[in-house]
């Protein structure tokens, strides 16, 4: 076709009969204002500028890919899970599509889930874990995935386990505690709340090493309430992990309840 003036039809049709032509003798060319996730036929042909006429078209099919996800926001943050949602991807409406949530640590290691559960949990996660999360559309019918989209969170440190109030006198008593799971290599600290009616709130502090305390400011026949948990050098902290006891008038006793909260 050197030397003969000519342009090119392009042509294209969606799976609901929907179609649409330029005219153009850019090469290549883009189409734009496509639907996400949507198979189109599409025919270029060539046109004579002098007489319009055209020849035979050649045909391809393509399939456009998904929208992404919109925002992702975590809505509560645990030990060892996240709980994570995110905003509908545009236009997607009818198009079956699922989604791939992928989550990395600092050590590179990487796991993902395929699922149409939004909101979702991410579990079995370590503390104190910072985690690179992402999210993308997938197209049911060829796999075809979006662009991802991102979010960072850091899991909470692991709690002490099972408080128990040894022993009991009239103006002291003992603490004990299991030690945190799963915090090698991480430097906390142990905050202890105590607090009884008519007084406010009081605190000690311990290391990690620590699985006891002694609390020796208690006034006699008063009900404590204890609660501990593990404190970061940066001020994040634990769930708490809690415990009830009556001061005696005299002498030694034991403890009444205890319990963890979760």
């Amino acid at each position: 076709m050197e030397g003969v003036p000519h342009t090119f039809r392009v042509t294209w049709e969606d799976s609901r009969g929907q179609r649409e032509s330029i005219t153009t003798d850019e090469n290549p060319t883009i189409l734009s204002h496509l639907r996400p996730g949507t198979e189109y036929s599409i025919s270029v042909c060539t046109v004579l500028q002098s007489t319009g006429l055209e020849s035979e078209p050649v045909n391809i099919i393509v399939c456009t890919g998904p929208s992404p996800p919109g925002k992702l926001n975590i809505s509560s943050v645990y030990e060892t899970s996240v709980c994570l949602s995110w905003d509908r991807p545009t236009d997607m409406e009818g198009v079956p599509h699922t989604f791939r949530v992928t989550w990395e640590d600092s050590r590179r290691q990487r796991e993902s889930i395929t699922t149409d559960e939004n909101p979702t949990v991410l579990s079995h996660l370590t503390p104190v874990t910072e985690y690179s999360i992402s999210v993308c559309t997938v197209l049911q019918s060829t796999g075809v995935e979006s662009v991802p989209v991102y979010i960072t969170t850091c899991t909470e440190p692991s709690a002490p386990e099972r408080l128990r109030v040894e022993e009991v006198r009239s103006s002291s008593v003992k603490l004990r505690w299991d030690t945190p799971t799963e915090m090698e290599g991480v430097s906390y600290i142990f905050s202890i709340i105590y607090t009884c009616d008519g007084e406010g709130p009081k605190q000690q502090t311990t290391g990690s090493k620590s699985s006891t305390a002694d609390l020796c400011d208690l006034k006699p026949g008063v009900e404590y309430s204890f609660s501990i948990c593990t404190v970061l050098h940066n001020g994040n902290s634990s769930r708490a992990c809690s415990a009830q006891a009556h001061t005696r008038k005299y002498g030694y006793g034991v403890y009444r309840e205890a319990d963890c909260k979760f």
